[in-house]
């Protein structure tokens, strides 16, 4: 089974130590998330506000790159560019979540001529996942959320066809709607598509799906599961 670590976590997070020292303990499968700076530059976040992590009050969106670089992740680390992650670590599967419309278009000219065979893009927007697959056709993307919940519900025959690989990244529920369905396995089986859940911290919640068929787990904590 892939162990995949959740921004970098149990590391500081979506930092270039977290990640070195996923791959230092063996791990080769890394999720994480981008926003862009005022001045087009793809850093690795979850959130558009950098408050929880540095304490300061403000949205990436809104600062440079070198504004960004002041205010340290936990008061010590260095902030992170995509273009760092994917120089450094060319040969690990990297699953980068779009976080906003602002990140889009200098995510797409950023792909532009690089190899990302190794990547899984994706997106709670479906909009943005669909434009990514617009601008490059051929590269693999993370189901939408209307393909996971239309697939899970047994109408995945309604979707569209698709000749690009796709990944599965879901959890087991979203917002009480059960992802993990018979239709849904079915569906990714059909369809050849891998299927890695999020996200996966105790040894209780993998064996409630250790059963099913699925290929990987996106964990905060995978030294308890290497």
């Amino acid at each position: 089974m892939q162990i995949w670590t959740h921004r970098g976590n149990p590391g500081p997070e979506n930092t270039l130590e977290g990640f070195s020292q996923a791959w230092i303990d063996g791990i080769r499968h890394f999720e994480t998330d981008i926003h862009c700076t005022n001045d087009g530059v793809l850093v690795l976040a979850h959130d558009s506000d950098i408050s929880r992590i540095t304490g300061h009050k403000k949205d990436i969106k809104d600062i440079s790159w070198e504004e960004l670089q002041e205010l340290k992740i936990d008061g010590k680390f260095e902030w992170t560019t995509l273009d760092e992650l994917h120089t450094q670590y060319e040969h690990v599967q990297i699953s980068v979540d779009i976080k906003s419309d602002h990140a889009l278009e200098p995510f797409l000219q950023w792909a532009e001529g690089k190899d990302l065979s190794n990547y899984i893009v994706g997106s709670f927007s479906a909009e943005r996942v669909n434009r990514v697959r617009q601008v490059f056709p051929t590269l693999t993307t993370a189901l939408t959320s209307k393909e996971i919940l239309f697939s899970a519900a047994g109408l995945g025959r309604l979707l569209p066809a698709h000749s690009a690989k796709r990944v599965a990244m879901v959890p087991p529920r979203f917002k009480g709607i059960r992802i993990l369905t018979r239709s849904f396995i079915d569906f990714c089986a059909l369809h050849s598509i891998e299927i890695n859940v999020w996200t996966i911290n105790s040894d209780e919640e993998l064996d409630q799906i250790r059963h099913l068929p699925i290929n990987g787990i996106i964990t905060d904590h995978y030294r308890r599961f290497i």
